[in-house]
């Protein structure tokens, strides 16, 4: 997972927020156990799709992606090794920003290789049916974001986002690395990655045709709908389309102090 995957925080009061950190025993067995309980279950359920155990077509198919990407990886990695829930830590947001700051390089490049595996088995059950493939990729994202295993709460998508696009529609994962790059280096990681997102359906439908764009759409719906939302943290009243806007276009909510 990408160390933006988080974006920016929420807002700047809660920059200073404690966050609770506690060592668990034995954190590298912890974590090997949780890595290869990953791969078992991501192996597991392409196996169970090669082999027609999953009718690989329609709502099925949308349904495994979402269960799929629903696994929150990030979290786990982070109760196991640090005995921390990443909803507690900064904005809240269930990503491998947190997963960084309070278990390391480590465990954050598991748990992103994870993120991204995780969209893959949904998307190659759709064999090629387009449609399928498209709503398969929304859904693993979808799933990552408003995880049911996490009560609702998620990350933003990004890594989800990158392995199902790599399947569909390869330089799409190319295009959101890239906005993260340059956003990191910009500094400005929340506004250039939007503009990466709003840029994916378009060059898609130019450089790949109807099926590309309609699977970036997909993948990006979600993703904008998230920053949105935020993490269900309602804006004041007098302040709401301003606050939309600034998450829309920065990730955060840009609200002052006191």
């Amino acid at each position: 997972m990408s160390h933006c995957d988080e974006g920016p925080a929420a807002s700047p009061c809660t920059a200073g927020s404690p966050r609770r950190r506690t060592t668990a025993p034995r954190p590298a067995v912890s974590a090997a156990v949780v890595l290869v309980a990953g791969v078992v279950v991501l192996s597991a359920a392409s196996l169970l799709v090669a082999q027609d155990y999953l009718v690989a077509r329609g709502a099925r198919v949308v349904i495994v992606s979402f269960a799929l990407g629903a696994i929150p990886f990030s979290n786990l990695l982070a109760q196991s090794v640090a005995g921390t829930d990443l909803r507690s830590v900064g904005s809240g947001t269930v990503s491998g920003t947190a997963l960084y700051r309070v278990a390391g390089f480590a465990p954050l490049a598991a748990g992103g290789l994870l993120d991204v595996a995780k969209a893959v088995p949904g998307v190659l059950a759709a064999d090629s049916a387009p449609v399928v493939s498209a709503l398969a990729a929304g859904a693993a994202v979808a799933g990552h974001n408003w995880s049911p295993f996490l009560r609702g709460a998620g990350g933003r998508g990004v890594s989800p986002a990158m392995g199902a696009l790599a399947i569909v529609y390869w330089p799409g994962t190319v295009l959101l690395l890239a906005g993260l790059g340059v956003g990191r280096l910009m500094r400005q990681t929340g506004l250039v990655s939007f503009a990466a997102m709003v840029a994916l359906p378009l060059l898609a439908w130019s450089w790949g045709g109807r099926d590309a764009a309609l699977a970036g759409s997909v993948v990006v719906a979600p993703m904008l709908l998230k920053r949105l939302t935020a993490n269900n943290a309602v804006p004041p009243a007098g302040r709401r389309a301003r606050v939309a806007l600034r998450r829309l276009l920065y990730d955060n909510d840009g609200a002052p102090c006191g």
